[in-house]
């Protein structure tokens, strides 16, 4: 867009992604209106109680690899300065399981440090390491990530928010978006949910406008798009997936490893709560679903992975659970793309300028929100951008 005069901005969506991109802006001069259904911010895919933040470890450093190990710098930076360390966060490191019998095994790791990009993202996992999950030491191809982390989404995204340029509208739900070519802004049409004792439910309509609109939906982002303006998906599809969890009992400290494991599903305990400690496992992964199917096989799903993934914490989490009581679980809806890529940038500088798109971070969101906002807010100003024009180019919004 060049050089922007007037820098109002809509964001559609109060997830990590919305966030990320309003608090980019923000940072920039930029007064930015954050506009969500629901009343309170990171109500969606981010409302998940932990995220594990890690690196895309591939040994032949695929552009996925590259934007998660600079989105998890970008990442490590802004919460040790606005997080709460133990409590919104702990960066306690992250074991990533592989099986080499796997149908289509992974490429063997090589590790080398004088030439590779890996230093000090990813080596193979230390044998102490290995002996503290449970696991077995010989011919190991785990690796281990020393600047992974855990990571509250909603802490995360509430101090994304907390900023004096920054305005939140909850309750604001999109009814329309259209481009008035005459002030080159876009009108944004808000539909608000009254109930109304013994009638029911009414609606009053209110307008929001500005020259330039995020669209940072998540999994709606496919259906916004074909209905909002008429534009295909990108490739965007909803997953949905379930967390399970618990409450841990005092004898499982010692028996659930202090950092997370990921690999075949993941695993994170010691997280505080507000009633104790807790573990958390999963999750599931239902391709083109916007609702789990069936949630006690999803809690069967998750500790069958959680089975192979860490026998030793799962046997712990299975003699310790009180028979018959049902474990906790949260269950939400995320955006993937095909190539497993974000869909980032102007969706046609020419038929809809000011509009663009920040979707599809998929289970990677927490590692790569801020990078990716980095990048649509550079294309907004037209600064030239710190990732390669090809891998720009795959995460192109057209």
């Amino acid at each position: 867009m060049g050089s922007v005069a007037d820098k109002r901005c809509i964001v559609i969506g109060a997830g990590v992604a919305g966030a990320a991109c309003a608090h980019t802006l923000a940072e920039r001069g930029w007064s930015v209106q954050v506009l969500d259904p629901s009343a309170q911010p990171a109500q969606g895919a981010s409302s998940v109680p932990v995220g594990i933040l890690s690196c895309h470890a591939s040994p032949d450093d695929n552009p996925l690899s590259q934007l998660t190990r600079k989105g998890l710098e970008q990442t490590l930076r802004y919460l040790e300065q606005h997080l709460k360390h133990g409590e919104d966060w702990a960066p306690v490191g992250v074991l990533e399981r592989r099986w080499a019998e796997q149908p289509h095994a992974k490429k063997p790791w090589v590790d080398d440090p004088a030439h590779s990009p890996w230093q000090g993202y990813v080596t193979h996992a230390p044998k102490d390491l290995l002996e503290q999950a449970g696991l077995p030491t010989e011919h190991s191809q785990d690796l281990w990530q020393p600047k992974g982390a855990w990571v509250k989404p909603q802490a995360f995204v509430r101090a994304l928010l907390t900023h004096p340029n920054i305005a939140f509208l909850g309750q604001h739900e999109i009814d329309s978006l259209t481009y008035q070519a005459e002030n080159a802004e876009w009108n944004l049409r808000i539909k608000h949910h009254i109930h109304i004792p013994s009638m029911g439910t009414s609606y009053t309509f209110t307008t929001e406008s500005a020259p330039v609109v995020v669209i940072a939906t998540g999994a709606d982002t496919p259906e916004m798009l074909h209905n909002w303006l008429q534009e295909n998906d990108r490739g965007m599809h909803p997953i949905a997936g379930q967390v399970t969890w618990g409450v841990q009992d005092p004898a499982l400290p010692s028996a659930l490893p202090p950092f997370a494991v990921n690999g075949h599903g993941s695993f994170v305990a010691h997280v505080p709560t507000a009633n104790g400690k807790a573990w958390f496992t999963g999750a599931t992964f239902e391709r083109h679903q916007f609702m789990v199917q069936n949630q006690a096989q999803g809690h069967q799903d998750n500790l069958n992975r959680l089975s192979q993934l860490l026998p030793k914490a799962h046997a712990a989490v299975a003699s310790t659970h009180p028979a018959h009581a049902p474990f906790q679980s949260w269950t939400g809806v995320r955006c993937a793309t095909l190539n497993r890529l974000p869909k980032l940038g102007s969706l046609n500088l020419e038929k809809k300028p000011g509009l663009f798109l920040c979707a599809g971070l998929g289970s990677r969101g927490l590692t790569t929100g801020l990078l990716c906002a980095e990048v649509v807010a550079n294309q907004m100003e037209g600064r030239s951008q710190t990732l390669t024009a090809s891998m720009i180019q795959a995460m192109r919004g057209t």
